[in-house]
């Protein structure tokens, strides 16, 4: 799995890379080892699921990209370049993928949702709502599914998942949670 928006930053990234195989047996070892030969690791893939192996690339591939710019235009808004913004959020950005690389995906996670930090979720909520509905709206999605990682990480109790669940499905002209 490798992006090839610049070819040489994509082959200088390729050792190591996870490359999905699927075909018949006759041509299946020909290209494990041509994978290997190029020092990446070869997957075999069952029949049929290229596109959902293709599809989970996007999350962190395109799809990041979208968020980075998402974040980008957060920090527009009060003045910041998008050059500031990256300069900013790549090292984030670096230090979460170290931190998931050490412990995994729910015990590399921080945050508000990790913490359980119902205040900070409600301030950026607001803000985000005042600023763009379509923001908050991105923001409930993705924080939605950090609560089952918070779960497994052991930092929320189920009865502040909850809490936080509630939050994050009610909209700004709901009732606040008592």
């Amino acid at each position: 799995m490798q992006m090839f928006a610049n070819p040489a930053v994509a082959l200088a990234g390729l050792p190591g890379c996870t490359v999905g195989i699927e075909a018949d047996a006759a041509l299946h070892e020909a290209l494990q080892a041509l994978a290997r030969s190029i020092g990446c690791v070869p997957l075999s893939l069952p029949a049929g699921v290229r596109p959902l192996y293709h599809a989970s690339a996007y999350y962190v591939g395109p799809f990041l990209i979208a968020l980075l710019k998402e974040g980008a235009t957060l920090w527009a808004h009060f003045g910041a370049s998008e050059r500031q913004a990256m300069d900013a959020l790549l090292p984030l950005l670096r230090g979460t993928v170290a931190a998931v690389q050490d412990a995994g995906l729910a015990n590399g996670m921080g945050g508000c949702i990790a913490r359980g930090d119902v205040g900070t979720i409600q301030r950026h909520l607001a803000s985000l709502e005042q600023l763009e509905s379509a923001a908050a709206q991105l923001y409930r999605e993705l924080a939605l599914r950090n609560i089952p990682l918070a779960l497994e990480r052991g930092t929320i109790s189920q009865l502040r998942a909850g809490q936080i669940e509630a939050l994050l499905n009610r909209r700004e002209a709901d009732s606040p949670i008592a």
